[in-house]
């Protein structure tokens, strides 16, 4: 120190030396709450309890009690051992906690992921062998070794089945017993099944998950936010590969914050807008999913006027949380917690693609949709930008990334399919081709070739003009693109159902199966 220099000195409170025994040797401070701190009780450690002894003297007496055989050469693993697990346990359950969790919670970083998650794995058996499980597999597909699910290395299978019997086994157990840790088992089987490619049984957790969710409403207020919002979008997921939408969990919120109100709607962090904007979608589409079926029927069942003024309260509430967002945006990144610039590019595409298909859903005419080409601009302009994002973050990577939620793929896949604009649309089907994620339940390849399929039976007779040209005609329209769901796995070819009306709306429908391969 130089002979100018001052010491430091405290100037607030005298450092307090009644610590626990546990958080002395960490050297953090103590909340010192008895009979166990609130410290060690959060990060799941032991409380050692509390002595009047110095940290000098705790370490001294540590010294003194602690056996030391000099005649030792410890290799890896004599060392002592914080993570329990074999060694190729904690090897994946560290992979998961440094490159896992980080890759599934895609845009949205939380401290689920990344810090309550791989803590738990530390202290619960059943979450440990599942968290490894996901990791290997994880760690394998970045490598570019995709494996179908019936071909899963053996550690990955034993890892999951072990997950499955300590699961078992806690749900036995009324001191083990919690809405969260079912939910947060549901949660990594979805992660397992999702990336081994096989929808049925994600969905079928995912289901699992919305059940537990939809029968214990007493309980909600004590689930994790971050655990309730997931299965919330996947709920919504669901509804685009033949699952019911359940309505009922948008109401039972454990977050009743930001109040629903088109008037002065306004968010402080980017999590409330997303929480939000996924509450607003899962309304949008149960009114969707009504109107379908009203305008799809044969005959069409009429819509009563309360059916419009609800899709107008919907469309202005629509309008009220964008200005909100846009407002959010605006402010410093610190502060509105956008930390990923490609968080809001995802949120801004998923409420053009609501707020359009809000708007023509009551209408079985699909030259509607010609109205709404700003709409499909916009959807396009972001995603653009959103995957010369992800081709920044993720070069020099091996394989596609991974994310748990479906940001993008759904909002490009259903853009190609719905906008008649041809250059719009071959934007949106190019985005979808170079976008280098794979994204929840979504298979993109299968997606990009049913979309240009769509496209090449809505053009067929218009292959004479110039690109820019070929607008397809109302009769030429395909109305409907069904894909096959409950796929055990990724079968390539895959059976999808085209419908037109090319007789006019009122026409009959024409039907035609295709296996379409990619």
């Amino acid at each position: 120190m130089a002979p100018s220099a001052t010491r430091r000195t405290r100037t607030s409170n005298p450092r307090s030396r009644k610590g626990c025994i546990t958080c002395k040797i960490r050297h953090v401070k103590c909340g010192e709450e008895k009979p166990a701190c609130s410290q060690c009780t959060r990060s799941g450690r032991k409380c050692d309890g509390y002595t009047e002894a110095s940290q000098t003297q705790l370490r001294q007496a540590l010294v003194q009690s602690t056996p030391w055989h000099q005649g030792l050469s410890p290799t890896s693993d004599q060392k002592i051992v914080l993570v329990p697990g074999t060694r190729e346990e904690r090897q994946y359950v560290q992979f998961f906690c440094t490159q896992t969790a980080p890759a599934l919670s895609g845009f949205f970083p939380s401290q689920f992921w990344n810090q309550f998650l791989p803590q738990l794995s530390h202290r619960n058996q059943a979450v440990r062998h599942a968290v490894a499980a996901v990791g290997a597999l994880h760690q394998r597909q970045l490598a570019g070794w995709f494996e179908p699910a019936h071909a899963t290395d053996d550690f990955t299978l034993q890892q999951y089945n072990k997950a499955i019997q300590q699961f078992l086994r806690q749900i036995g157990d009324p001191k083990e017993r919690g809405f969260d840790m079912m939910l947060i088992q549901c949660l990594l089987f979805v992660c397992l099944e999702m990336l081994q490619g096989n929808s049925r049984q994600a969905m079928n957790h995912v289901q699992g998950g919305l059940d537990i969710l939809s029968r214990q409403t007493a309980a909600l207020d004590t689930i994790n936010k971050d655990l309730f919002q997931f299965f919330c979008r996947q709920n919504n997921q669901l509804s685009y590969f033949g699952r019911p939408l359940m309505p009922a969990l948008d109401i039972r919120s454990p977050d009743p914050s930001p109040l629903r109100s088109n008037k002065n709607l306004t968010f402080d962090h980017i999590d409330q807008a997303r929480d939000y904007l996924t509450s607003m979608i899962t309304r949008c589409l149960s009114f969707v999913r009504f109107a379908q079926r009203h305008v799809l029927a044969n005959p069409p069942q009429p819509l009563y006027p309360e059916h419009f003024q609800q899709q107008a309260a919907l469309l202005g509430e629509c309008h009220a949380w964008f200005q909100a967002f846009e407002t959010l945006r605006k402010k410093p990144a610190k502060a509105s917690g956008i930390l990923d610039p490609r968080a809001p590019l995802s949120m801004a595409c998923q409420y053009h693609t609501a707020i359009t298909w809000l708007s023509t859903c009551t209408s079985l005419d699909e030259m509607v949709l010609d109205k709404f080409v700003p709409n499909f601009e916009a959807i396009v302009c972001a995603g653009e930008k959103l995957v010369e994002l992800c081709g920044v973050d993720e070069r020099g990577s091996v394989a596609e990334q991974f994310y748990l939620d479906a940001e993008l793929i759904p909002v490009l896949y259903w853009t190609a399919q719905r906008c008649r604009h041809p250059i719009l649309r071959r934007r949106a089907l190019d985005l979808l081709t170079r976008y280098p994620a794979r994204e929840g339940l979504w298979d993109k390849g299968l997606h990009v070739a049913v979309a240009s399929r769509v496209m090449e039976l809505e053009e067929a007779g218009l292959a004479h003009l110039p690109v820019a040209q070929r607008f397809p005609l109302a009769r030429q329209r395909v109305h409907d693109a069904s894909i096959v769901s409950e796929r055990e796995s990724r079968a390539n070819p895959c059976l999808v159902l085209f419908r037109f009306k090319p007789r006019g709306l009122d026409g009959p429908w024409e039907l035609r199966w295709e296996n379409v391969g990619w």
